[in-house]
Order: C-alpha cells, then structure tokens, then sequence
C-alpha cells in the first residue's frame, strides 16, 4: 500500500497513545473574531509577529499573509483576512499548525500574532509501495504477492534552506529497481515568484503490462529486465501570489522493452520499435482557490495541462488536461465535493504506449478501480456528499514538540462517479470502452497530520460487481 511506513508511524503513535479531549482546544489561541460596535471605522496593521518557526525564514511566510504593515482594514474585513492567512500559511505544507490573531487592539491599531508548529522536514523512511495500481488489484488480481511489492529507502527533506524547497533520493529494490533524485526550490529569487526544479529517474523492471483485455493489465514477466527507463526533468515555476501557479517542464527520456514484449505486442510502441528516445514539454497552470489544498472544504481550484511528448511526427503525442475540483459548503459540517477530470490526446492512438487514460492515476471511477479503459479522450466526474462525524485528538505520551497532540477528523460520504473514454480502435474484448460508465458507494473519509487522507470504500459500479477500496494520499 503506498505510504505504507509512514502511515504505521501514525498509527503506532495513534496506539500508545490516549484520548484526552474530543473537543480539545490547541495550545494556541483561538483565531480572532474581532467585535466591534462600530464596523465603520478602520484598523490600521500595527506589527505582524511571528513565533515558532525556527528553520522556515520569516519572507516565506509573510509571503502567505495577505495584508501588511500599515494598511487599514475594516474590524469585519479583517477578521477574514486573518481565516485567510492561516489558510495559505498551512497551505504551504510546512507546519502542523498556525494561528493568526490579533493580540492587542489599542484604539484603531491592531497588532497581529502569527504562531506555527514546524513539521519534521527530515524523513529517512523505509518505503514499502505496491506496483499495481490500487489496493483492489493487488488484493484480488494478485493475492497480495510480496513479488508485486517495491522496498527500499527514500530521503526527503521538506525544507532544505527554510525556503520550502524539497530535496528526495530514492534507492529502490524489489519488484523494480529504482533510483530517483529531485530538488525542488519554488522561492529562488529575491521576489519570491521564481523558482525551479530538476530531477532524474532510472528504473528496471522483470515485469510489465504490455496489453489489456477484457478491461484488465495483462503482464509478461521473465527471469531478465524488460523494461529500461530513464527520466530527466528541468522545470521553470512561477506563482504570483498564494493561489496561482505556473510551470514549464522539458523532459529527455529513454525507454526500451525486450523483444519478448515486442513480440506479444508490435505496437506497444510507435513505429513496431523496442527503443525510443523522446524528449518531453509541459506547460502548466493551477488556481488553488480553497481553504485546505489536501482536503477542502470549501472553494475552487483547477489545474489546465498541455503535454507533448516527443516531436518525430510519427511518434508525436499532444495531451490537453483540464482537472476541476468545486466544493460547495451545505452546513456548517457537511459539503459537496464535484471533482472532474478531462483529457483529450492527439497522435498516433494504435500505440498502446500512448492510450493509458481511465484507471490509471487519478482519472478513474470508484467502483470500478480493478478495471482499465484506454483511450484517447476522456472525462471522469466524481462527486461525493460529505457529513463530518465527529474528531479526536490524541495526546502523544511522547513528548515531541510540535506533535504533543495528533488530532484525527472522520467523515462520512456518499458517491456517485460517471465517466466515459473513447477508442477508436477498441476491441471487443475491452468492453467498458465508448461508453457511459457510472458507480456509487460510500466511505469515511479520515485525515491527520502530514496532509495525510485516509480514503475507506465501498462501491457498486453498472456491472453489478461491488467494490471495497482503501486509499492513502499524503505528503510522501
């Protein structure tokens, strides 16, 4: 399961640990409503402290702050403004916890706290991940086969300079070999919009889908590697404010399969080839307009793509996404989540290398995670009601700065999926393809600290099969 070490970390501290308070409040003061009974005049920003960050630099999250020194707000218009704060300073994903608040009013000055938690930004963690592409699949199609599991180690570092710059290096065995760098620095300018990243990847497999029938993977594994790939990556960001993001990225890739694969299938390449080299370009926009990236609540974000993989005219492929998330609040805890998912590819749609689309990544219908569609459009809607349950807060006997309290949220949903994925050349024996697909289900949905969601469920999808499936998404 992915993330696997890092959730029993989690869970291990979950198990020596003890309730203390359903409603426990935080050691910080509570985010201020300022009251007034004039909401007419005007409150001029006196001094912006901050305390508790002792590797972040004070610019990174002043950069999150989205008022100043000096400038006038009305009592109400600060008030959220302060909600505000705190929501693009956790958005980060540098601390385990912030507060904002006004902490003297002295006539019409307001003089502002902002208090974090740092998270740990060092992790050397054992990583146990499965290859498939769910937890379903690995259950039913393969037993749970140790064989289908990668292990290793991987480093990361969440905060190398306390600019929110990230550094990983993973060395990984098992059922592939991997090893992957990367280094992210979003802040390399003394503007605080420029910033960049690069990266490279090299993985050898003894196993690999070379097909789909009847909507599932086939495989071919052999006692040699059939499959070499290597990924270099150099990205150019910028994001003008705390919502907007903006990304270049050139690739250069290398990947080849063995004859044997070449020989099940002449086409899972362009051009009936066992090697090809490619370069790569993505440009790419986000909006993130939401109180809580990982999980919302409430807002909206977006993220439009165009990809272009490799300009030889036969093996060219140009890939246009646009991936929509809105929450609508219905009460004070419950809301509506529609989350969509639109792809469109151009190219050469005989090649299996180019049909990957629903089942694969995040483009998929819940109900129906054993089963893949390739094509070469798409639109997955996934639509869920939620209604928080209830939340716990766990009192760390290990006395850990920062992580005295792990507070634990659970909420209830109920989904409903649709979706639908062209192919031109689909066979008969990949039925769920050129039509309307549609599941429903519910689940509980549980999140903690780390921007960890822990996704719990069940699903009935329009061939009549249920569908248990468990999912872990989180900063790891």
């Amino acid at each position: 399961m992915k993330y696997l070490s890092i959730c029993l970390f989690i869970l291990s501290n979950i198990f020596f640990t003890h309730v203390f308070a359903q409603n426990s409040t935080s050691n910080f003061k509570k985010l201020n409503i300022i009251n007034t009974t004039n909401d007419s005049g005007f409150l001029t920003i006196g001094s912006i402290n901050i305390n508790g960050n002792k590797r972040t630099k004070d610019y990174i999250i002043l950069r999150e702050v989205p008022f100043k020194l000096g400038n006038k707000y009305k009592p109400h218009e600060l008030t959220g403004l302060l909600e505000l704060a705190r929501n693009q300073i956790m958005n980060t994903a540098l601390f385990v916890d912030a507060q904002v608040y006004v902490t003297n009013l002295l006539k019409d000055t307001a003089f502002i706290n902002i208090d974090v938690k740092e998270r740990w930004y060092i992790f050397p963690i054992p990583y146990f991940n499965l290859v498939d592409r769910n937890f379903n699949q690995w259950i039913n199609e393969h037993k749970a086969s140790l064989d289908r599991v990668n292990y290793g180690i991987k480093f990361f570092h969440f905060n190398v300079s306390g600019r929110n710059d990230k550094l990983s290096l993973d060395v990984i065995g098992g059922y592939s070999q991997q090893l992957q760098f990367n280094y992210t620095n979003p802040f390399a300018d003394k503007t605080l919009k420029h910033g960049f990243s690069v990266g490279f990847g090299y993985v050898r497999q003894k196993e690999l889908n070379y097909a789909s029938l009847n909507n599932k993977q086939v495989f071919v594994r052999t006692n040699s590697f059939v499959r070499d790939g290597f990924r270099s990556l150099l990205t150019y960001s910028y994001r003008p404010d705390s919502k907007y993001r903006f990304y270049v990225s050139l690739g250069l890739n290398m990947d080849k399969i063995s004859d044997t694969v070449l020989k099940l299938n002449p086409t899972y390449f362009p051009y009936y080839t066992n090697k090809i080299t490619y370069p790569t370009l993505l440009v790419m926009l986000q909006y993130f307009g939401v109180d809580y990236i990982p999980f919302p609540k409430k807002g909206f974000l977006y993220q439009v793509s165009m990809f272009n993989r490799s300009f030889n005219k036969k093996a060219n492929l140009f890939q246009l996404s646009v991936k929509t998330t809105n929450v609508l609040p219905l009460a004070t805890n419950s809301f509506l989540n529609i989350h969509t998912n639109s792809i469109l590819k151009i190219g050469d749609n005989r090649s299996y290398f180019n049909q990957s689309l629903m089942g694969y990544n995040e483009v998929f219908l819940r109900g129906l995670e054993s089963y893949v569609i390739d094509g070469m459009a798409g639109v997955v809607a996934n639509n869920s009601l939620y209604q928080k349950l209830f939340k716990f807060v766990f009192k760390n006997p290990i006395k850990i700065k920062g992580h005295e309290n792990i507070p634990f949220h659970f909420y209830a949903k109920l989904f409903s999926d649709f979706g639908y994925a062209y192919n031109k050349y689909a066979a008969v024996n990949n039925p769920l393809a050129n039509k309307f697909l549609y599941t429903a289900g519910a689940g509980i949905d549980i999140t903690t600290i780390y921007d960890f969601v822990f996704r719990i469920e069940y699903g009935l999808n329009q061939l009549g099969n249920t569908a248990f499936g468990l999912r872990v998404k989180g900063e790891f």
